[in-house]
Formats: C-alpha cells, structure tokens, sequence
C-alpha cells in the first residue's frame, strides 16, 4: 500500500526547511510529507469529502479521460477539470496525456497511492 502524507507549515517554514534540505543542514526522512498546506482550514478544503470521493473513483475507475471520469461520477466535466487541475497542483492527481480523442489528446487521471496520511498538529508549537 503506498501512502502519500500532508504536512501543514507556514510558507516561510517550508522555505527555510527547503533550503536547509538543499544546503544539507538538514536530510528528508521517507516519514516526511510530500504535500504541505498552509493551514488547516487549506488542509480541510484540500480533503473535502467530496475531493476524497474523487479520489477514490479516480483510483477504482481508472478512467481513460476526463471526459469518461465526468460520466461515471455525473458531474460536469468543465468543473470537474478545474478540481482535478487543482488537485494536480498539490501533487494528489497526475493528468497524463492519452489517446487522441476528436483530434486532441484526452488527460488522464490517475491517483498514484492507497492512503493519505493527515498532518498531525504540534500545539505546543503553536503556543509559542
């Protein structure tokens, strides 16, 4: 089962830790999360139950487009493009290029893990 896990940090502590990840300060753990949110309330709007359904179709239809995705779950594909594209620029949904349908390439969805792993929250971090 593979596991893709989210963290929640500042934009200044995901700088300051990328920096000191390329400057060799400090070294990336497999533990580590490979998406980060800003907040929680981004975190909670990202993992919406309506965006884990998503997923979760994606991952069981293996839809070969877009388009057929759309079909499947009955919603309209021009919002359904702008969640997956969203989506995507997180890092929770690949959108390959595929068959050439009607002249134009389709994009195709795919979820590359089984699980997604909550940020935890270090209040005693917050208290400071």
């Amino acid at each position: 089962m593979k596991s893709i896990r989210i963290g929640v940090a500042s934009d200044q502590e995901i700088r300051t830790r990328m920096l000191d990840i390329a400057a060799g300060r400090i070294k990336q753990s497999a533990n580590d999360p490979k998406i980060w949110v800003r907040s929680v309330d981004e975190f909670s709007k990202l993992m919406s139950e309506k965006n884990v359904n998503l997923l979760a179709a994606i991952r069981s239809q293996h839809p070969k487009s877009i388009s057929e995705l759309a079909q499947n779950i009955h919603e309209d594909q021009g919002n359904l493009t702008k969640r997956l594209k969203m989506l995507a620029s997180f890092g929770l949904v690949d959108l390959e290029e595929g068959e050439r349908l009607r002249g134009k390439s389709a994009l195709v969805p795919r979820v590359l893990f089984d699980r997604i792993i909550p940020p935890t929250i270090d209040l005693t971090a917050r208290a400071n």
